[in-house]
């Protein structure tokens, strides 16, 4: 069976490192972006160097209809993942107060509207393949919460919950449904944190510093192999002991 992952998000700091780890692995891959084209081309050559098939897909994942459309372009060129890795997600930070309609739509829409309805559309053919791997990409603040980012540990939460549900529902078809929740790591989402904030999070880790996109990639390929195919429903830390 030739495998195909998709990875949203793919023109990130975790999202490039999580594409060419599993372009490492000899396995096409789809690579999602939404504005950074000049990165994720930068991505895909990274990709290519290991001998495998790239395609590049667009999508702003506020909008349900450019996921349709996005999946819609795949299905034209006969390319149809059995591995997804819902990674693409945005920050907010800020009081509750100060969320509108609009900033909740936005978030919610990219982090939870994005790994569920991505989901929906490579169901089918993995439940046709009986085999398919969904990896969501969650955070520590789904599981602990954060005061200033109500609205973001909310739709990572939810992720969660989406996981083990999901998880439940495709474990009859052979598929597996896994969250990875890393702790911090610096990114553009970090970007405006100032180098007091940091070394205040990072004093707060017990091993006394932030995560290497290198380790969370590795917990992704790990869940992709075939000897992992009797978890799912699982939310994994990867956080250095901080939950």
């Amino acid at each position: 069976m030739k495998k195909v992952a998709l990875v949203t998000g793919a023109s990130g700091e975790l999202g490039s490192v999580v594409a060419v780890n599993i372009a490492q692995q000899g396995i096409d891959i789809v690579l999602h972006y939404n504005k950074n084209l000049e990165r994720i081309k930068e991505v895909e050559k990274k990709c290519r160097e290991n001998g495998v098939q790239t395609w590049i897909v667009q999508a702003n994942f506020k909008k349900t209809d450019e996921i349709e459309y996005m999946f819609e372009q795949l299905n034209k060129m006969n390319i149809h993942p059995n591995i997804l890795i819902n990674n693409a997600s945005i920050a907010h930070y800020g009081l509750i107060q100060d969320v509108n309609q609009e900033t909740w739509q936005s978030v919610m829409n990219t982090n939870l509207g994005g790994a569920f309805f991505c989901s929906k559309q490579v169901i089918p053919e993995m439940v046709r393949l009986k085999y398919g791997r969904i990896i969501n990409i969650s955070s520590v603040w789904g599981e602990i919460g954060a005061a200033n980012e109500v609205l973001y540990s909310t739709s990572k939460g939810a992720i969660n919950s989406l996981t083990k549900a999901l998880a439940k529902e495709l474990a009859p078809s052979g598929i597996t449904v896994n969250a990875i929740a890393p702790g911090f790591f610096q990114s553009s989402m970090t970007s405006d944190f100032t180098d007091e904030e940091l070394n205040i999070l990072k004093n707060q880790n017990p091993m006394n510093r932030f995560a290497d996109t290198k380790e969370i990639a590795q917990t992704v390929l790990h869940l992709l192999h075939d000897h992992s195919s009797y978890i799912t429903g699982q939310i994994i830390a990867v956080d250095g002991g901080w939950t």
